[in-house]
């Protein structure tokens, strides 16, 4: 929105020097205030959530947030994003260290919210990975909640915060909290961060309510839809462009090759890192896996006598069975890739 990006814009003026008025938080005492709010109160709710992924967002397309050596994101891309270390570093920090050092969450609510969900997570994911799964895994009944990057005031002194872990604001927050959610990631493991292990070992232990977030499976279902699609099409196609005529030799050359573009499909997916060419082999892969199915149910279903022995040249015909089998694989290869 444009009443964001000029008040966003205001802000990074303001954190360069000069000055301000607009920042998109309000200007509060830091430290005073973290000493007289329980962090059990230092939350945040599902809408801040959503607005922060906004302003994330705004803060990228305008340069404010960059790729860096340790997270060379790409400032195009809307499902993974910045990571938290990223975001907080070049977004959180300065702009909270602006308003007084108060933690993002307890700038915008100075009273504190009572915490019913407590938030672990990772901060080598991205961020907008990170907000669409708890948002879309967001317990009915949890109104507020504890989401470290946040709700900590990152420009005091953490490491005195969580020198003592069972004091900490963590151990506090999740002890009021009814719910935990776990929110995995696509860089690594959550367990490979100790306060991660730390809280599970607490939630466990005092019988919280623990869940995994996940995303949204909108875009997921049209995606298999899609490729179910393209799967579909490709067998009832090349099954109805061969005839019994055709269904002898030429039959094999053309299974032959749909084999090999199989075969070669099945290495290009293992070697493919980027999201787009991704997509593509993947829609290559479920039309092949197709034509190699049409062919085999043709050559399959074909009278024996167009089989024969064998044929000129180097494709010998092949019994039915065998071919059936082939186009067996070919499906069953298909299916693991969409479970996959």
């Amino acid at each position: 929105p444009a009443n964001l990006r000029k008040r966003l814009s205001a802000a990074w003026d303001s954190v360069a020097g000069g000055g301000g008025s607009m920042l998109p938080l309000p200007r509060q005492d830091g430290a005073a205030l973290h000493g007289s709010v329980c962090p059990s109160r230092w939350c945040v709710t599902r809408q801040d959530l959503l607005d922060f992924r906004q302003i994330v967002r705004v803060a990228v397309a305008e340069g404010r947030i960059v790729p860096t050596e340790q997270d060379n994101f790409d400032p195009l891309d809307n499902s993974v994003g910045p990571s938290i270390t990223t975001v907080t570093s070049q977004l959180v920090m300065p702009l909270t260290l602006e308003a007084g050092k108060a933690s993002w969450a307890l700038s915008l609510h100075p009273d504190g919210l009572e915490c019913d969900l407590f938030i672990t997570h990772c901060w080598q994911e991205g961020i907008y990975e990170f907000v669409d799964k708890v948002l879309h895994s967001w317990p009915r009944r949890a109104q507020h909640a504890y989401c470290c990057m946040l709700s900590n005031p990152q420009n005091l002194d953490i490491a005195d915060l969580i020198s003592t872990p069972e004091s900490s604001p963590f151990a506090k927050a999740l002890k009021a909290a009814t719910y935990m959610l776990v929110v995995p990631n696509s860089s690594c493991s959550i367990y490979t961060r100790i306060w991660c292990v730390y809280e599970a070992f607490l939630a466990y232990k005092w019988g919280k309510t623990i869940m995994t977030a996940s995303r949204p499976c909108t875009g997921r279902l049209l995606a298999f839809a899609r490729t179910i699609l393209a799967f579909a099409a490709a067998v009832v196609l090349t099954s109805c462009g061969f005839s019994g005529r055709t269904a002898g030799r030429e039959g094999q050359v053309y299974l032959f090759w749909a084999s090999m573009l199989t075969a070669g499909i099945c290495g290009a997916a293992s070697m493919v890192t980027t999201s787009c060419a991704n997509k593509v082999v993947n829609f290559l892969g479920a039309s092949v896996c197709g034509i190699l199915c049409g062919v085999s149910l043709t050559l399959a279903l074909s009278p024996v006598e167009h089989f024969g022995r064998f044929s000129d040249g180097l494709f010998q015909v092949l019994p039915a069975h065998i071919v059936a089998i082939n186009g067996g694989i070919a499906g069953l290869f298909f299916a693991l890739r969409e479970v996959d």
